[in-house]
């Protein structure tokens, strides 16, 4: 089945996360309504400020403490691309080659790393009626993020050639 648009070519832009942008580009090929490529992350470390809570408790009180912690996360430079075009509709999936790490640092404690294998995030969005640009929402499923879904909102502009 032929699509009306063809993203093959070069994509450059951004996401969101944590409120900041963070330059990505994006190289695919495209056969029919299937494309595969390789995205670059301009950005490979991020750095925020977190309040973090957990429970307690003593003799049957709940008791919530909160924690400020400043949070490193270094992420792989590229990633494989995989994905989907159907009428106007984008899904693909990123794919980071190499491992994540993170380091958080709480005051008065040592610093506790945690280093992963590179994760998934899906992408999802709509081409524009030119077909030169791809926006809409990325999310990292909760099973790579410790149970908390990450999601926000992500714009790609096609390069000029």
């Amino acid at each position: 089945m032929k699509t009306a648009f063809d993203l093959t070519g070069t994509w450059e832009g951004h996401f969101v996360q944590n409120g900041r942008r963070h330059a990505i580009s994006m190289r695919v090929v495209q056969r029919g309504q299937s494309f595969v490529g390789v995205m670059r992350d301009a950005d490979t470390l991020m750095v925020s400020h977190e309040r973090l809570h957990t429970a307690g408790g003593d003799q049957g009180k709940d008791i919530e403490m909160v924690a400020e912690a400043e949070v490193l996360s270094s992420l792989p430079e590229h990633s494989s691309i995989e994905g989907e075009v159907e009428k106007r509709l984008v899904t693909f999936v990123k794919r980071y080659q190499g491992k994540t790490s993170t380091s958080i640092w709480m005051e008065g404690k040592a610093a506790i790393t945690v280093e992963v294998p590179g994760h998934d995030v899906h992408y999802r969005g709509m081409v524009s009626l030119d077909g030169n640009t791809i926006a809409g929402m990325w999310r990292i499923p909760p099973q790579h993020t410790a149970g908390e879904l990450l999601r926000d909102r992500f714009e790609l502009q096609r390069a000029a050639t």
